[in-house]
């Protein structure tokens, strides 16, 4: 029986030089954390609507448990296995033995990919069942479901069974036989791909014949269709297959392990966009928050209506005149008094009668 392989060689000492590598992790964190916001938002908006937990949660809490294990296993095949390093520099720092690590490293990701994009794709269409109760829909919905089973089937029993028996893929020269590699690489996405796309139109006729504005429409249909962003990664993702080269895993991998990150982190996303907006409304309504918005409309009011006005464009000038004004200067001020009249053109009928022969006084205004 073959022994696991071993765990001494590594790479670390290399990260900082393993460009392709660095990306891979860089924004599979991001999206990562990400999908944790996006994941608390979700359960914070069921807690607001005091509504327990559906089935569609717990698919989701269980995709970003897999996801998460996933992405400790692909840091792991980028830090220690040199994964974005051709395999010529894998193979002269850590021998074969590194080489098999990575292998099965990759075998044990990709079994987890598989269960990981179904489970989000039964997230999505069990919420389909909650929300739309059309018996058509329903129906077209339990087909998608049945669809997506089978995928599951297809394709984790085909990445577990690829060589059999399964150690031939990291001991090569185990006795066996393995598949075609690209073949059933290029077969899994494209179904994945298919099951996407009907999944992200199955609710769009529906959307659109609800009695609603049509700029909530289009908002709705964005929500909805955010998956047409999946479906285009999952095209590249199709293509870097296609180009992959076999004998030099471990760097032509590391797209394909990018993409392939990114597709169910986007769907976990996507998947609770719909359920968030309670969450959101109780972040925009927060004191912090409106007092921060009072504060800046407050300061934009401000500097509106008032003005620090330059001082060449007003000189200080002499102060002279008739009905009473005068100006006395010293050393420390000028003082500067008159007296105003004050008159209503537009509504004289409404002030008091002895106002008509007399007129109103004030004075004093000092500077």
């Amino acid at each position: 029986m073959a022994m696991p392989p071993s765990t001494s060689a590594t790479l670390i000492g290399y990260f900082p030089q393993n460009g392709p590598g660095i990306t891979d992790v860089v924004v599979e964190t991001i999206l990562l954390f990400l999908g944790f916001v996006s994941l608390g938002l979700r359960l914070w908006s069921r807690r607001i609507q005091r509504a327990q937990l559906q089935l569609n949660d717990w698919l989701i809490l269980f995709a970003m448990l897999i996801m998460t294990t996933r992405y400790g296993i692909e840091v792991t095949l980028v830090v220690k296995c040199g994964m974005g390093f051709h395999i010529g520099v894998v193979e002269e720092v850590g021998g074969e033995e590194l080489v098999a690590l990575f292998s099965l490293l990759l075998y044990i990701m990709d079994c987890f990919w598989v269960t990981l994009v179904t489970l989000v794709k039964l997230s999505i269409l069990h919420f389909y069942l909650q929300v739309f109760r059309q018996p058509i829909f329903k129906r077209a919905v339990y087909a998608g479901i049945g669809l997506c089973v089978a995928f599951w089937f297809g394709a984790f029993f085909g990445t577990a069974l690829f060589c059999i028996p399964p150690n031939k893929l990291w001991y090569p020269n185990t006795p066996g036989h393995c598949g075609d590699n690209n073949k059933m690489y290029t077969a899994c996405a494209t179904s994945d791909l298919g099951i996407d796309v009907i999944i992200i139109l199955l609710p769009m006729p529906i959307l659109w014949r609800l009695q609603m504005a049509t700029s909530k429409k289009i908002a709705l249909t964005f929500v909805f269709g955010l998956g047409f962003v999946i479906i285009s990664i999952t095209a590249v993702r199709i293509k870097y297959m296609l180009e992959m080269d076999p004998l030099d895993r471990t760097y032509s991998i590391s797209q394909i392990a990018l993409f392939s990150a990114i597709v169910p982190l986007l769907g976990i996303i996507n998947a609770s966009m719909p359920i968030i907006p309670p969450a959101l409304r109780k972040i925009s309504k927060s004191s912090f928050l409106s007092t921060t918005i009072k504060k800046l409309a407050s300061s934009k009011s401000s500097d509106r209506h008032f003005e620090i006005l330059p001082e060449p464009e007003y000189p200080l000038v002499n102060v002279s005149g008739n009905r009473g004004a005068y100006a006395v200067e010293n050393r420390d001020h000028i003082q500067v008094t008159t007296d105003w009249e004050i008159y209503s053109t537009e509504a004289t009928d409404r002030l008091p009668s002895k106002t008509d022969n007399n007129s109103a006084r004030s004075g004093g205004f000092r500077i």
